[in-house]
């Protein structure tokens, strides 16, 4: 009897056994990864993140862009002579002339028509994965012409999503978008809806567009030596020779090199900006929609002025199309952008992951603003307050703040931002780097989190992170007030008895 009792209860464990040891181990993964992936995961890349080719029908056909190496260096062999006599009798017409179609034919199977649309057979090469390759635990990359209408572009991402659920027999996504490509999400959520999605995720976003764009759309071009510097010095992060090449900077700014390279950098501005403008600028990359879209809304009015009115002004090309564009996208998109981010976190799970620690580009008059090298921080955050580049936000501001928003090297407050409890940041992170693993696994946690996940949610995801550089690795944010070392006043005060005795012979 007891035998026959103890032979059930064994026959009924090892039942249990068979039935919970798949489970067991399908939870044992999911710990260990830290999400359960049940739907779909779709990348969307940035502004010249797939490659367009001369003919998009022609697998073996030349790149438009990036331009090969070759061509880039017979244009070069072909502009010298040009650069040579300018040298000689500083005649910008007849360097224009003879070196802006050069410029163009290097350029001219990547330029678009004056209606904004694709004349020529460029384009890029992309066709959709085997839908038997896709299924709820794919993660999958939409591939796009970055130059064309964002409307369009939206359009083709909705065709997408809708072949990726028929493929995978799930009813919704997770979207993540980096630089450009949360501009078009954006977008794609104005014009289709959000029925198919299940998260958003925006990663560092030019959904509120580039100060410098809307700069360099209106003409505000200069150079600065202090910009100039402190640029190659964020790019030169976590390069090996980093220290000295960043110290090679500072002397070639400190001995006047930088900024005589400027002066003539300004002078060949100065000189040749507007008629490079007319001729080749506008015309190639005045004719990508997305450059348009890219402009903060605040500026949109007066690059449009610049462009159609003064650039543009006595050119008999027919450009109604591109300008009618332009205007289709700022009446249907951008003047709903706001509205568009609060539907869907009204509707979905939403993400927000920014970063700084750098000035933005150098050719502009907003260089000092904290970016990640190419995004204002403040546009990528929707709406964090940002001290400028190498500044903290002062003493007078912090004192009616709450601290827990507050970056921990004092140059960022989260709480201004438009979620800012479901918006990260990541300092010394650039631009160019669209994700590390441990990073990408973050966004997985966040994507397939059960309900929306906040800054408060994980640990190890607080909303203050950083770069490290030597593991690769985005870590939280542990920053201390570096202390100046002996050598550190020592060479202070040498480059103040510098910048004295220059004064005195600039004088």
């Amino acid at each position: 009897m007891k035998t026959g009792l103890f032979s059930k209860i064994i026959a009924v464990l090892m039942s249990l056994a068979i039935i919970f040891t798949p489970l067991l181990s399908v939870y044992a993964q999911d710990s260990a990864t830290g999400y359960n992936q049940d739907c779909p995961y779709i990348y969307i890349h940035g502004f010249m993140g797939s490659t367009i080719y001369c003919d998009a029908s022609d697998p073996n056909s030349d790149c438009a862009w990036p331009p090969p190496t070759d061509k880039i260096l017979d244009a070069v062999e072909q502009a010298l002579p040009s650069i040579g006599k300018l040298l000689v009798d500083g005649n910008y017409d007849k360097f224009c002339d003879s070196f802006l179609p050069i410029a163009n034919e290097l350029l001219s199977d990547v330029m678009l028509g004056p209606d904004g649309e694709i004349n020529n057979k460029s384009g890029i090469i992309w066709n959709y994965p085997a839908k038997e390759k896709i299924n709820s635990k794919s993660t999958v990359n939409f591939r796009y012409d970055w130059r064309i209408d964002p409307c369009e572009i939206a359009k083709q991402l909705d065709e997408f999503i809708d072949y990726v659920l028929d493929a995978s027999g799930c009813d919704k996504v997770v979207l993540e978008a980096h630089s450009l490509g949360g501009l078009v999400m954006n977008t794609y959520s104005k014009l289709y809806g959000n029925d198919k999605v299940k998260t958003y995720i925006f990663n560092t976003t030019a959904v509120y567009g580039e100060t410098y764009t809307g700069e360099l759309l209106t003409g505000q071009i200069k150079l600065d030596p202090d910009a100039l510097v402190n640029y190659l010095d964020g790019m030169m992060d976590y390069n090996e020779k980093e220290k000295l090449i960043d110290g090679i900077f500072k002397l070639l700014k400190d001995f006047g090199i930088m900024n005589l390279a400027c002066k003539l950098g300004n002078n060949l501005l100065e000189n040749l900006f507007e008629r490079a403008a007319a001729d080749t600028v506008m015309p190639i990359f005045g004719g990508w929609l997305t450059i348009w879209a890219m402009v903060p809304d605040n500026m949109i009015d007066s690059a449009m002025d610049y462009a159609f009115e003064h650039i543009y002004k006595n050119d008999p090309t027919d450009r109604s199309g591109l300008k009618t564009k332009i205007q289709n996208y700022n009446e249907k998109v951008r003047k709903y952008k706001t509205e568009t981010l609060e539907k869907i976190n009204d509707e979905c799970n939403l993400y927000v992951l920014t970063r700084y620690g750098y000035s933005s580009i150098f050719l502009t008059p907003s260089h000092s603003i904290l970016s990640d090298t190419v995004i204002d921080t403040k546009n990528s955050s929707f709406g964090a307050t940002c001290a400028n580049y190498g500044e903290k936000l002062s003493d007078d501001y912090l004192a009616g703040k709450n601290a827990k928003y507050i970056s921990p090297d004092k140059s960022v407050d989260a709480s201004t931002c438009m979620f800012p409890n479901q918006t990260w940041f990541v300092r010394g992170y650039l631009h160019a780097e669209e994700g590390t693993d441990n990073v990408e696994e973050m966004y997985k946690v966040l994507a397939y989190h059960e309900g929306q996940a906040t800054v408060d949610t994980f640990s190890e995801y607080p909303q203050f992170l950083c770069y490290n550089g030597e593991t690769d690795e985005v870590e939280i944010d542990t920053y201390v007030e570096p202390e100046k070392t002996f050598w550190d006043k020592v060479k202070e005060f040498f480059e103040k008895i510098f910048a004295f005795i220059t004064g005195i012979f600039s004088k």
